[in-house]
Order: structure tokens, then sequence, then C-alpha cells
């Protein structure tokens, strides 16, 4: 009776420790989703590694005003009179920029677009120059290029992970 306990009591721990081996991996990925949420699970299940083109057209122009104007209003503590002014740049901004991806439907950009959009970010900075004050400005230009740094971090880190499409030396 005793080895028929034993021996039940070596199965069943067998059975839970294989069990454990493939539990980890289900609650790491539940985790994740809640720590993350659905957004992130949706953008890494994509084919296109993350990215979702498509996303910033399903905002509306107001939309992705309102959220440029609310990100940048509590980035750089605008007052109300302030926050209005660049409540209508970037909606004028957002629009302007619809119009020009509306004109090039294929999905393409040429010389002559990408020229148009500089010209248009440079007349937003001038605007946007002319309503926050200098020490805000100067917040806004810290915050932006600590973002490209950011960028161009995270662009050299996926590069390096990609080895496997490199070319080794020797071939």
């Amino acid at each position: 009776m005793k080895k028929l306990v034993a021996m039940f009591a070596l199965g069943l721990s067998i059975v839970g420790t294989s069990y454990a081996q493939n539990a980890p991996q289900r609650e790491r990925s539940e985790t994740q989703d809640s720590r993350y949420g659905q957004e992130h699970k949706e953008r890494n299940d994509k084919d296109n590694f993350g990215r979702d083109d498509d996303r910033q057209n399903k905002l509306t122009a107001e939309q992705r005003a309102i959220q440029r104007t609310e990100r940048l209003s509590q980035q750089l503590d605008l007052s109300s009179k302030q926050k209005k002014k660049l409540q209508e740049l970037n909606l004028k901004q957002a629009r302007q920029m619809e119009s020009l991806a509306s004109r090039n439907n294929s999905g393409q950009r040429n010389n002559n677009q990408r020229r148009e959009m500089q010209q248009l970010r440079s007349s937003w900075e001038k605007e946007f120059k002319s309503i926050v004050s200098k020490k805000q400005y100067a917040k806004y230009e810290e915050d932006r290029k600590q973002m490209q740094a950011q960028r161009a971090n995270r662009s050299n880190r996926q590069g390096e992970n990609n080895t496997h499409f490199r070319r080794s030396a020797n071939s």
C-alpha cells in the first residue's frame, strides 16, 4: 500500500512538473496582454512588425489635432489661451496634411510631396513658436531631440538584433 501511494505521488509530481513547463508561457502572454493592453497585442500581431499604417487614417483631422494639442498642453503646461491658439493651429495643419495625403492615393511619396510636407511642418513650427514662450519652446525642442535620440537608439538596437539578415564574413 505504501508503495502504491508513493508511486501515485511520484507520477502526480512528474505530470505536474511537465505541465508546469508549459504554464509560464501562457501566463506570461496573458500578463503581457494586460500590462501593455489590447493595442500593443494588436500591433504585435500585425505582419508589418508593429507598424499600423492605417492608425493615423482612422482618426479625423479634428481628432488628431485634439490629441496633439492635449499632449503638448500637458507636456509644456500651456495656458488656456495658448491651448486655444494651438488647437486652431493643429487643426489647420491636420486638415492641410489630410488634403495632401488625399491627393496621393497610391501611398508613395515623391519629392514634391515631401517638400510640401516639410513646408507645412516648418510653417507650423514658426506659428507654434509665436504661440509659446521661449522657455516652453526650449522644453519642446529638448523633448523633441530626446525622442529623436530614442528613435535612433531603437533603430540601432533593432539593426543589431537582426543579424540573420546580414552576410557573414566568410561568404
